[in-house]
């Protein structure tokens, strides 16, 4: 595959990638605050974390179980998804390395 593919591939994923966010974006600025999708998307980071995290987290070892509780504590004291998935992240990074040898 020569390089003008390559990137003509990369350039059309972004585009795609770009049209789907633009798309939902326009199409969360039409929903009504109060309905019932809208309240779901609320609820939405939680019940995907439960989903398809917490699951894992029992199949793995030390260090999945280890990230996912800090994960669950950073998330009840913050109420940031992000803050809690790094934390999650950094500590089951860091079980491994010390836990996994």
């Amino acid at each position: 595959m020569s390089d003008w593919r390559i990137l003509a591939a990369i350039a059309a994923l972004g585009l795609v990638s770009y049209a789907l966010r633009a798309g939902g974006f326009l199409a969360a600025g039409l929903m009504r605050e109060s309905g019932v999708v809208a309240r779901f998307f609320r609820l939405a980071p939680g019940n995907l974390f439960v989903a398809f995290v917490a699951a894992a987290c029992f199949e793995g070892s030390w260090p999945s179980v280890i990230g996912c509780i800090a994960a669950v504590v950073v998330m009840w004291l913050t109420h940031k998804e992000w803050a809690a998935f790094t934390a999650g992240f950094s500590a089951a990074a860091l079980a491994a390395a010390i836990l996994v040898k």
